[in-house]
Formats: structure tokens, C-alpha cells, sequence
């Protein structure tokens, strides 16, 4: 028989930043643009709790090889 690891998907919202535009796709362009945002954040200990984490919206499963 084969065996699976099963990975489940989250999603996670984090503040970016906060900006100054005319409309939403005006503000994450400049988001985007920014070099202080934090577009890869981590979940240690001492900033998880800035981290609202979501429900598994999806679940994925890839051969693992013996």
C-alpha cells in the first residue's frame, strides 16, 4: 500500500501597512512598492499573537516515498 502525507492549507492575515490612496488597488500598489512591508512573515512565539490564523480551506496529499 502507498503512503500519503496530507497537508492541510490556512490562510493567515497579517497588517501590512497602512496607506494613503485613492482606492483599494491604488493602496497595494504602494504596498507592494514598500520595502518595510513584511510580505513573508514567520509564526514564532513572540509575534503569533499579531497572527489571525483561518480555518483549513484546503487539503492537499503528496507520495511519500519509502
Amino acid at each position: 500500500m502507498k503512503k500519503f502525507q496530507v497537508t492541510g492549507i490556512i490562510s493567515a492575515s497579517l497588517v501590512i501597512g497602512v496607506y494613503e490612496a485613492e482606492n483599494a488597488e491604488a493602496a497595494i500598489d504602494l504596498a507592494d512598492k514598500d520595502r518595510n512591508a513584511n510580505w513573508n512573515p514567520s509564526l514564532c512565539h513572540h509575534c503569533s499573537h499579531k497572527v489571525d490564523l483561518g480555518d483549513v480551506y484546503e487539503t492537499v496529499a503528496d507520495e511519500v516515498s519509502e
